[in-house]
């Protein structure tokens, strides 16, 4: 081992042994982390008395787990509403500020621009919904006023939307490095969504189970404000890395238990979104934020050497 990567290496830090896909994005993070945030590691975020590479300290105060001053103050924002109005979901502060493998900033680094300005919006997500006409807001840890499905389910992100007259919301599940909830989740709420939804092919059973669990409660949020007209609309869809196939599998899978699965699922990739958003003509500010998002999330040729064991 060369002598600057035997001191990066150790800038970097504790890198636990795993492998695969989560040690890959842990290590790239850590490498974010050192080389470009130039900060030193955080906490470990289950392990106490132990830090880990991939996160930093004092986030809340440095904002530094973002990629713009925009998406920080989309994140203020966020917390402030949310602190006022009392909203369902779950945003877990210090995954949010301090974590850098986490799907909560994730949320905030590739929808917050998008969150600030509908017309940028709108011309990304038209893209991959053609029938768009408009997009009026997004937000993030979106749950209905009223709890159709009696449970703390929530979309990561929500984008309101316009189709002709019709009034829409597009669901989205994001996901990182973070596997789904392993908990199998069942109440009556669910059953009575899915009994008056014509969308699921597959037995009650099938849906809860673990695999599919945190989807399909996704899925009962979409059918349950239709049914109740809150929207003439709503499709679900879930958002991760290109190369988490373990992820991508479960979401095809789930794709194929709803009748018109590709119309009211869809499965995006971080590359598929910043490919779309380098294809509009943009203002320099917003092409520089898909580099970010690329070298942040993706690029991970930048990192390989520390990635490759010796």
């Amino acid at each position: 081992m060369s002598n600057i990567k035997s001191k990066l290496k150790r800038l970097i830090g504790w890198i636990p042994d795993e492998s695969g896909f989560k040690r890959k994005m842990r290590v790239h993070q850590g490498w974010w982390r050192t080389c470009v945030l130039g900060e030193v590691e955080g906490e470990h975020p289950i392990e106490e008395n132990r830090t880990v590479c991939s996160t930093i300290k004092n986030g809340r105060d440095t904002y530094k787990n973002f990629l713009t001053p925009t998406v920080s103050q989309i994140v203020k924002n966020t917390l402030q509403k949310r602190k006022q109005r009392d909203e369902s979901g779950i945003i877990e502060e210090d995954r949010l500020f301090d974590n850098l493998l986490s799907s909560q900033p994730v949320c905030f680094n590739f929808f917050g621009e998008l969150s600030a300005d509908p017309s940028f919006a709108f011309s990304v997500l038209h893209q991959f919904y053609h029938e768009l006409t408009e997009v009026t807001d997004v937000l993030f840890e979106f749950a209905p006023e009223k709890n159709y499905t009696q449970d703390n389910s929530a979309f990561d992100v929500a984008i309101k939307v316009k189709s002709g007259n019709s009034i829409g919301l597009l669901g989205v599940e994001c996901k990182y490095t973070d596997a789904f909830s392993s908990t199998e989740y069942d109440k009556l709420a669910y059953k009575e969504i899915f009994q008056r939804s014509t969308q699921f092919k597959e037995p009650y059973s099938k849906y809860i189970s673990s695999q599919f669990n945190q989807l399909f409660r996704n899925q009962l949020i979409a059918e349950a404000l239709v049914q109740n007209g809150e929207y003439t609309f709503v499709k679900t869809a879930l958002f991760c890395h290109q190369e988490d196939q373990k992820t991508l599998q479960i979401g095809s899978e789930f794709q194929k238990m709803l009748h018109d699965g590709k119309e009211i699922f869809r499965i995006i990739t971080y590359q598929s979104l910043i490919e779309n958003i380098q294809k509009l003509d943009l203002p320099w500010v917003k092409r520089e934020l898909s580099m970010l998002l690329w070298a942040r999330y993706c690029a991970t040729q930048l990192s390989e050497e520390i990635y490759k064991k010796d």
